[in-house]
């Protein structure tokens, strides 16, 4: 039976209007940061009671799972969201493509499972990917109802089951590393986590699909998704290769350390700015036939990526060595290689919106473009460093593949800014990147902290009161400096102020009385 709802309109789609884009983008900042807070939490404690191999294994075994995941999820989602006119038939014909590619996709992976341990020349390989394969399958089960509700920018209900699945399978993951499990612990929190978020998932969205779908309905989606799957295939190739060849040329230890690594940085660019990117895509394709307006949001939407993304990066390399401390002599070194991603995931900053911006306005064919280039370009610098460095250390080589990504986006994410803002958009590129100026300074201020502290004696007690001393230090100068220096927010601030004031009278008048008894 089908739901009634307004998750497949038949009319094209207006400018959402800015109170429900507000809201949107506070929902996409909860879910995520709930998700990242909780798995910041069960990462260290599983770092604790595990090591780098197992964190090594699940990574190899997780990037092969997601290629799967990536062909079937990105296209359709995409074309869902940014449709003008989308109708039930739409969505029906949708989910049972899924339902099919997704069953297939689990048995080919499973199939494959032996090939890719082979490659990788670790057997313990098979089993792992053996039972991560399932996945593939949830993952097709969950992407038209979610799309639905990302498209009418449903995030509270999208909050709901990211929290929920992130918090249990955290408690099973920890439990079974309690319990002895090793690496099947790293493996029972991702299957938990993707069951939950799929039971959650068809709870709280109100679509259905039909029991007579009309297949002929996908062809008018598959231009569009074709593209959109190709550039998902492409981003993963491109933002995978450094684990993949890791594996592949280092084995698990090394694969484990760069892994802990990029996890920690990606996790706060998951919670500042991917929060928005989860919303750039639907407020910006409803803004693709008037440019100015398509402008102004852009810059709007970049800017506070950096104000929330670039300052936490600089306090996270200011406490890279007493977190690593922290963590256990089994993580010793990987302050190096973590400070180095910090870097990384500041340029990236300033590319994870070019994608929705590309998409908005119909152009996954450029995206594409882009991020294959940027993959091929990965493959072959990475296979050289894995060449060059197969008898260092596993810090080492997790530290050349550092070098060696930072590398790669400087160089790639500068062409993608030129390509998607100058040329697609037609903006100017300096009115988008003038405004992040005053968050990248407070990211510099925060990252000179521990030098500050060591040379005054300060970072010398235990590991866990020094994260806290340069942490907190970090980020109070950081906050001041971005306070000083950041005129648009500051103006942003006292409009928001206003706001609030302005509604408070009102909301005291409308306020019932309880009656005296």
């Amino acid at each position: 039976m089908r739901g009634a709802t307004s998750a497949a309109p038949s009319s094209p789609a207006s400018a959402p209007p800015q109170g429900r884009v507000r809201s949107a983008i506070g929902w996409s900042y909860l879910l995520t940061a709930g998700r990242v807070g909780s798995s910041i939490v069960v990462t260290f404690l599983l770092a604790k009671l595990l090591g780098p191999s197992e964190f090594g294994l699940v990574a190899m075994a997780t990037v092969f799972i997601t290629v799967a995941q990536t062909v079937i999820q990105q296209g359709l989602v995409a074309a869902i969201v940014q449709r003008d006119q989308l109708t039930s038939q739409h969505l029906d014909a949708a989910f049972v493509v899924l339902l099919l590619t997704g069953l297939g996709g689990s048995l080919l992976t499973a199939a494959a499972s032996p090939l890719w341990a082979l490659v990788n020349r670790a057997p313990e390989l098979t089993v792992v990917c053996l039972a991560l394969s399932p996945l593939v399958l949830i993952q097709g089960l969950g992407i038209v109802p979610e799309a639905v509700l990302r498209r009418e920018l449903q995030f509270r209900a999208i909050a709901i089951r990211t929290l929920l699945a992130a918090v249990l399978s955290g408690v099973v993951g920890v439990a079974l590393a309690l319990a002895g499990a090793g690496i099947w612990a790293l493996v029972g929190q991702q299957l938990v986590n993707a069951v939950v978020s799929l039971v959650v998932l068809w709870v709280v969205c109100p679509w259905r699909p039909s029991r007579r779908p009309r297949l002929g309905a996908i062809r008018e989606l598959w231009a569009f998704s074709a593209h959109a799957a190709n550039a998902g295939l492409g981003s993963l190739i491109s933002s995978r290769a450094d684990i993949i060849f890791t594996g592949i040329f280092f084995g698990p230890v090394a694969t484990g350390i760069y892994r802990l690594a990029a996890r920690l940085p990606d996790m706060l660019v998951d919670v500042t700015v991917r929060s928005i990117q989860q919303v750039a895509l639907p407020s910006l394709s409803r803004l693709q036939q008037d440019r100015a307006a398509f402008t102004a949001h852009l810059v709007q939407l970049q800017h506070l990526g950096a104000v929330a993304g670039l300052p936490v990066l600089g306090v996270l390399a200011a406490t890279a060595e007493p977190l690593v401390t922290f963590l256990g002599p089994q993580w010793a070194g990987t302050e190096i290689p973590l400070r180095l991603l910090c870097l990384f995931g500041a340029v990236n900053v300033y590319g994870v919106l070019l994608g929705p911006a590309l998409q908005a306005i119909g152009r996954p064919a450029k995206l594409a473009a882009i991020l294959w280039s940027r993959g091929v370009l990965g493959v072959a610098t990475l296979a050289a460093v894995g060449t060059l460095m197969t008898s260092d250390d596993a810090v080492a080589q997790a530290t050349a593949v550092a070098l060696a990504g930072i590398a790669i986006q400087l160089v790639v994410n500068a062409a993608a800014v030129w390509v998607t803002v100058h040329r697609a958009v037609g903006a100017s590129v300096a009115r988008f990147l003038a405004p992040t100026g005053p968050a990248a300074l407070a990211a510099l201020a925060a990252v000179v902290v521990p030098v500050a502290a060591d040379r005054l004696g300060l970072a010398t007690g235990p590991p866990l009161l020094d994260l806290l001393l340069v942490g907190g230090s970090a980020s109070l100068i950081a906050a001041t400096v971005l306070g000083g220096t950041d005129r648009r927010l500051r103006r942003l601030v006292v409009v928001r102020l206003r706001a609030v004031r302005r509604t408070q009278p009102a909301q005291e008048v409308t306020t019932p009385r309880v009656p005296a008894e």
